[in-house]
C-alpha cells in the first residue's frame, strides 16, 4: 500500500469515472485501471464495481475510501508542517560578541554563492545577554566568550568550544602607552583614560583591577564600537577587549591606527570562545554547514 494507490481510489470515487480520474491524475486510463486492480488484489477486497454508467464503490470500498481520505489529509498536513518548518529553518538568527559580524557576513556572502536558501539575522551583544536571548528563544545560536569563573552560565545549553583567547588592552598606535613596546604594568594602566564596552567581562576586569590596584579613570561606557574607536583615536583613551574580536574585526574603523597590547598577568583573563544553543533547537542542514564554515575561519 502506498500514497499513490490511496490517491487513485479517492479520485475515482470522487468523479465516479476511470476516464475522468485518469485525466485529473495525468495518467492513462488503462494504467489507472491496472493500478486499482492490483490494489484490490493486494487487499483481497473489491473496491469498485465497474458499470456502463460509471465506476461505483462497493460497500467495502466505501469504508476503505473514507479511511484513505483521512489518511491522505493527515499526510498532506504533515507535508505542510514540514514545509513551514523548513521555511523557518531557512532563517538563522545569530548573535555574537563584538567584533565578529565582519567575518560572519563575509562567510555568508561566500556561502550564498552555492545557491543556498539560508537567510541570517545577525547582531552583537555581550556573552551573558546572548545567553539570556537564548533562554527567551529570541535567537537560534550565539557565539560567546566564557571563562572558568562563569562556566555555570552554559549549564543546560549545548556549548561547542571553537578557540581560546584572552583580554587585551587596545590603544592608538601613536599613544604614549603604545610606544613603550612593553607588557603593560598596573601602574601604567592607572594613568590611562578608559572607554569601555558594556560587557560583563570588561566590567569584571575593571572590578578586579580596582580591588587590587585602586580606581581608574573611566571616560564612558557604551555598546557602540564606533564611539569607542573615535574616543581612542581622538582622546588617546584605551579600551579592554577580546583578542579574537580584534583579530577578525576587519571592518573595524581605523583598524590600522589601533594596536593590541598585553598586560601583566595580574589575574586570569583567559577565555574559551564557542557556539551556544539550546539542546532541543535542531538547526537545518544548511545552517549547520554555515556554522561549520564560520568555525573553520575562527580557528585559523
Amino acid at each position: 500500500m502506498n500514497i499513490e494507490q490511496l490517491t487513485y481510489i479517492v479520485e475515482v470515487a470522487k468523479v465516479k469515472s476511470l476516464a475522468g480520474a485518469a485525466k485529473t491524475l495525468n495518467i492513462s486510463q488503462s494504467a489507472l485501471s491496472q493500478a486499482i486492480t492490483k490494489f484490490e488484489a493486494e487487499l483481497d477486497i473489491k473496491i469498485f464495481n465497474r458499470t456502463r454508467s460509471g465506476t461505483v464503490p462497493t460497500k467495502e470500498g466505501d469504508l476503505l475510501i473514507a479511511k484513505s481520505q483521512k489518511a491522505l489529509k493527515a499526510i498532506y498536513q504533515i507535508e505542510d508542517e514540514a514545509k513551514q518548518i523548513n521555511h523557518l529553518n531557512d532563517l538563522l538568527r545569530i548573535t555574537v560578541i563584538p567584533g565578529l559580524i565582519g567575518p560572519i557576513v563575509d562567510s555568508y556572502l561566500d556561502f550564498k554563492k552555492n545557491d543556498s536558501t539560508l537567510k541570517i539575522e545577525i547582531n552583537e551583544k555581550s556573552s551573558m545577554d546572548i545567553i539570556a536571548d537564548l533562554k527567551n528563544d529570541k535567537i537560534d545560536i550565539g557565539f560567546i566568550a566564557i571563562n572558568k569563573k562563569n562556566m555555570d552560565a552554559v549549564t543546560g545549553f549545548q556549548f561547542t568550544p571553537v578557540t581560546k583567547g584572552k583580554l587585551l588592552v587596545f590603544a592608538s598606535k601613536d599613544s604614549a602607552i603604545a610606544k613603550t613596546k612593553e607588557i603593560i604594568k598596573p601602574n601604567v594602566l592607572k594613568e590611562q583614560l578608559f572607554v569601555l564596552y558594556k560587557d560583563e567581562y570588561v566590567h569584571s576586569f575593571i572590578s578586579d583591577f580596582h580591588r587590587l590596584y585602586g580606581p581608574i579613570n573611566i571616560f564612558l561606557k557604551t555598546t557602540d564600537t564606533q564611539i569607542i574607536t573615535n574616543t581612542i583615536i581622538k582622546l588617546g583613551a584605551i579600551t579592554i577587549g577580546h583578542d579574537i574580536s580584534a583579530e577578525f574585526n576587519q571592518n573595524f574603523p581605523y583598524k590600522d591606527e589601533i594596536i593590541a597590547l598585553e598586560t601583566e598577568d595580574f589575574f586570569d583573563t583567559s577565555f574559551t570562545f564557542g557556539w551556544i544553543k539550546k539542546y532541543d533547537n535542531k538547526l537545518a542542514r544548511e545552517a549547520n554547514l554555515f556554522i561549520e564554515k564560520v568555525s573553520n575561519i575562527l580557528i585559523k
